[in-house]
């Protein structure tokens, strides 16, 4: 008798912690949720820089380039990513020697001139595209600069 109580009671647990959903009881669930839910890209020139938006794709320039960089949210379909809205995002570079990140400038912006930025970059380094609300998934931040700066 006491073996039947325990395996009941190890049932009943077993089937409480399967079926009951504790993320409920978390406050926060909801927005949670909405963590990363719209997709977005960094634009070079009005268009996406990566080349493929997936996850093996990596974002590219070549030395000497010039011209705006922005970030956008992204509709997604099979001929590709078509941007919709440009929002504000901060700017990060790593440091190719150290590996350090350092913020490049403490404004938030939905611009910025890429040879601005590379006036304060050494050999190698990596610019990195931070968005600024958790509703924002950037999956490619990082803009890797093909014969240093």
């Amino acid at each position: 008798m006491r073996f039947i109580n325990l395996l009941l009671i190890t049932l009943f647990s077993i089937f409480l912690s399967t079926f009951a959903d504790a993320q409920f009881l978390d406050p926060d669930h909801k927005s949670k949720l909405d963590n990363y839910k719209d997709c977005v890209a960094i634009l070079y020139k009005g268009k996406m820089l990566v080349d493929d938006y997936s996850p093996k794709g990596k974002c590219k320039l070549e030395q000497g380039m010039t011209g705006a960089l922005t970030l956008a949210t992204v509709e997604l379909s099979d001929d590709g990513a078509k941007p919709i809205k440009n929002i504000a995002f901060k700017i990060a570079v790593r440091n190719s020697r150290t590996n350090t990140i350092w913020m490049y400038s403490d404004e938030t912006t939905k611009e910025v001139q890429l040879e601005d930025v590379l006036k304060k970059c050494e050999q190698n380094d990596r610019i990195i595209i931070m968005t600024v609300d958790q509703q924002y998934a950037l999956p490619h931040p990082e803009i890797e600069l093909l014969g240093g700066c």
